[in-house]
C-alpha cells in the first residue's frame, strides 16, 4: 500500500508541475521562482494527505459490522486503516521510545563524547529544540529543515570547539540528542520524509544529514551494555532504577482514580465531561467512518486516496470559476421599523449595504488581528532566538546576533554559521 501512495502522489506532483509550466502565471518567472511554486505544491497536497500517509495519523483498522470471519473462529474481517509498513514504523516508534526511556540516564561520557562545558549544552540544548520541532509540521520540506537545523547546530559546536567535524565526532553527540529530545514518532518522521519528499532534494547535504539521524535511530535500537563506555554495575543499576520508574509510571496511570462526588453528579447531567471534549470530526474520519461497513479496504483506502487529491483541485477551480458568486451566508434579519420621510438633504441606506460594509468591517479586523498575532509571535521567536545564540557566543554583541538572526530570516542553522564565522 505504501509504495502505491508514493507511486501515486509523485505522479500527481509531476503532472500538476507539468501543467503549470503551461499556465502563463508561471511561463514567465525565474527557475528559483518556479521551484517554489512546487515547494508550495507539495506542501499543499502533503497536508491535505497527511491523515493518510504518516503512520501514527492512520487510524488502525477495525472489524466490519456485521462480516463474518473466513473462517470458523477466525477473527472478523477488518476494514481499511493503519497496516503493512505504517504498522512497521508506529512498532518501531515504541520500540524506539521504550529504548530511550530505559537509557534516558546516558551522559555524554557514556558514549566518549568529551566536556563541552557550558556553552556547548547550549549548543546541544538548542539542537534538542531543533529536532522537537519536527511533530509540528507536516510537509516533509518543513519536516526535513527541522533535522538540517538540529544537525548544522551540532556541527557548529564541533566548530566552536575547534573539534574533529568528522562523522566519529558527529554521529555520538546526534545519539546524545536525540536520546535527550526524544522526538514522539522519530521513525515515522524520517519515513515520511524518505518517501513523499521530492527525490531531487534528498541529495546532497539533505540526504547525508537524514541517513546519519536513522543511524543514530538504529544505535538507539541495537543500544546495550557493550555499545556504551560504562561499568557493568554502574550499567544494571542504572537499568534497573530506569525499569523500576517506568513501572511505577505505568501502575500510576492504570490505577482507578475516585471520582470527585460534585463532578460526578455534573457528568450525569451534562452530555460531555468537561475533561473529555468532543472530538472534532474531519472529513478525513467521516470518510473512514463511511469505508467501515464495506468489504474492500485496500483498493478502496487508494480510491480513497485519489479522490482526496483531486477534492482541492475542484475547489480552486471553483473558487476561480466563481468570479461574481455572492455569499451563500443569509443575511441577518432587520427589525421593522416606522417608515418616515428622509430629512433633507440625506440619502437613504439600503440594509444590504450597510451588512457588507459590517462585513467588511468585521473581515479587515480579523484580519489586522491576525497580523498583529502573527507579528507578536514572530517577535517573541526572534527573541528567544537571539537569547540563545548570546548564551552560545557570549563575545558578540546582542544587536549582531539579532541582525544576523534577521538578516538569515530566522533560520537558526544559518544563524549558527554566521555567528561561528564572525567569532573566528
Amino acid at each position: 500500500m505504501v509504495h502505491e501512495q508514493v507511486k501515486i502522489i509523485s505522479d500527481f506532483l509531476a503532472f500538476i508541475a507539468n501543467k503549470m509550466m503551461l499556465c502563463d502565471v508561471w511561463r514567465e518567472v525565474s527557475d528559483a521562482e518556479f521551484d517554489n511554486a512546487r515547494e508550495g505544491m507539495e506542501k499543499l497536497v502533503m497536508n491535505r494527505l497527511y491523515t493518510q500517509t504518516f503512520s501514527p495519523a492512520i487510524a488502525p483498522p477495525k472489524p466490519i459490522p456485521g462480516a463474518k470471519p473466513k473462517r470458523r473462529g477466525g477473527d472478523a474481517p477488518l476494514g481499511p486503516g493503519r497496516r503493512g509498513q505504517h504498522q512497521e514504523d508506529v512498532e518501531r516508534d515504541d520500540i524506539l521510545a521504550q529504548k530511550i526511556n530505559i537509557y534516558g540516564w546516558v551522559r555524554e561520557q557514556h558514549l566518549d563524547i568529551p566536556q563541552v562545558g557550558e556553552s556547548g549544552k547550549r549548543f546541544l540544548k538548542l539542537a534538542q529544540q531543533e529536532l522537537l520541532k519536527i511533530k509540528s509540521y507536516r510537509a516533509p520540506r518543513d519536516k526535513i529543515i527541522c533535522v538540517l537545523n538540529c544537525c548544522k547546530v551540532i556541527f557548529g559546536l564541533l566548530k566552536h570547539n575547534k573539534s574533529d567535524s568528522s562523522a566519529d565526532s558527529f554521529m555520538p553527540m546526534l545519539i546524545y540528542v536525540v536520546l535527550q529530545s526524544n522526538p514522539d514518532h522519530l521513525v515515522s518522521n524520517v519515513q515520511y520524509i524518505l518517501r513523499f519528499r521530492n527525490q531531487e532534494k534528498l541529495g546532497g547535504e539533505a540526504g547525508y544529514y537524514l541517513s546519519s539521524l536513522m543511524g543514530a535511530v538504529q544505535f538507539i535500537e541495537n543500544m546495550d551494555r557493550t555499545t556504551l563506555t560504562i561499568t557493568d554495575a554502574e550499567f544494571e543499576a542504572n537499568v534497573e532504577a530506569a525499569v523500576s520508574a517506568i513501572a511505577e509510571k505505568h501502575q500510576a496511570a492504570n490505577s482507578p482514580r475516585i471520582p470527585d462526588r460534585n463532578q460526578q453528579v455534573f457528568n450525569e447531567k451534562s452530555p460531555l465531561s468537561p475533561t473529555e471534549p468532543a472530538p472534532r470530526r474531519s472529513r478525513d474520519d467521516q470518510t473512514r467512518k463511511s469505508y467501515e461497513g464495506t468489504n474492500s479496504n485496500d483498493t478502496m483506502a487508494m480510491g480513497g486516496l485519489l479522490k482526496t487529491i483531486q477534492n482541492p483541485l475542484s475547489t480552486i477551480g471553483r473558487i476561480f470559476s466563481d468570479d461574481g458568486g455572492q455569499s451563500s451566508a443569509p443575511s441577518p434579519p432587520v427589525p421593522p421599523t416606522t417608515p418616515r420621510p428622509p430629512h433633507p438633504g440625506s440619502t437613504a441606506q439600503r440594509p444590504s449595504s450597510r451588512h457588507a460594509l459590517s462585513a467588511e468591517e468585521a473581515a479587515a479586523r480579523q484580519a489586522s488581528a491576525e497580523a498583529a498575532e502573527a507579528q507578536r509571535l514572530h517577535r517573541a521567536e526572534h527573541a528567544n532566538v537571539v537569547e540563545t545564540l548570546s548564551g552560545m557566543f557570549p563575545d558578540l554583541d546582542k544587536e549582531i546576533i539579532s541582525d544576523v538572526v534577521h538578516q538569515k530570516q530566522g533560520r537558526v542553522g544559518l544563524a549558527v554559521d554566521a555567528c561561528l564565522a564572525l567569532s573566528t
